[in-house]
């Protein structure tokens, strides 16, 4: 399965103008993911972590370097394009779940959809196919705060994976639940990752990071690979 490049990235600068003086916060990123890797980005706060992710997720352009994703070269492409690369090529997962308060969980999940077009039968049943996935049929109808933060996340885990996205890209998917909730997503992860869905993970945490097939670790805006020991 890992044998087409989908994501490319030579000589990722950024740099952002502080009171006048310039901050690199990337130095010069060199990182390719193929098709089904399961990639963990492991690095400390401060470390540049967040701000590669924001590019890789077409939230932020680098100010020197080439980014190619699925063929094209981010860095030519308009806002409107990359509006429609965020919403079809990468399903966000976010630490903090990021649901709609007043709306269920299949109303929650039918949101990405709603924006792609489809119509409104469509999406109903790929957001019920999408929930039983994660195994929550049975909470189709709860609103987020009759869940659980593991439940929560599932959701989210649902709407992200409801456009078939090429990358799942997640940001300290389990910062906010215990381990052993915790434990739980990284084992759905397992599963959407042996279905041949290539996830990209950020996180502070080894012993997460660890779950991943492929480490790599970022430190002051520059990356590196290699065997990751216990913290």
């Amino acid at each position: 399965m890992e044998d087409k490049e989908i994501l490319s990235m030579t000589g990722i600068v950024k740099e952002y103008n502080m009171g006048g003086e310039i901050s690199r916060v990337l130095k010069g990123i060199d990182l390719s993911v193929r098709e089904g890797e399961f990639l963990a980005v492991l690095g400390p706060s401060g470390s540049g972590k967040s701000t590669l992710m924001n590019i890789i997720g077409c939230l932020d352009v680098p100010t020197e370097g080439e980014y190619m994703l699925s063929g094209r070269t981010i860095g030519e492409q308009d806002e409107k394009t990359l509006a429609h690369i965020r919403s079809k090529e990468i399903g966000f997962i976010f630490q903090s779940f990021h649901l709609l308060q007043k709306q269920n969980a299949l109303e929650n999940v039918e949101l990405p959809l709603i924006y792609a077009g489809m119509s409104k039968h469509d999406r109903v049943e790929r957001a019920k196919e999408m929930l039983e996935k994660v195994g929550l049929s049975d909470k189709m109808y709860h609103l987020p705060n009759q869940m659980s933060g593991g439940q929560q996340q599932r959701v989210a885990i649902a709407r992200a994976i409801s456009t078939n996205p090429t990358i799942l890209l997640a940001d300290e998917p389990t910062g906010a639940l215990d381990q052993k909730t915790g434990k739980q997503v990284m084992e759905l992860f397992h599963k959407l990752n042996d279905e041949g869905r290539t996830i990209i993970m950020i996180t502070h945490d080894v012993n997460i990071a660890k779950h991943a097939k492929r480490i790599v670790r970022i430190l002051d805006g520059n990356i590196s690979e290699g065997v990751i020991e216990d913290a």
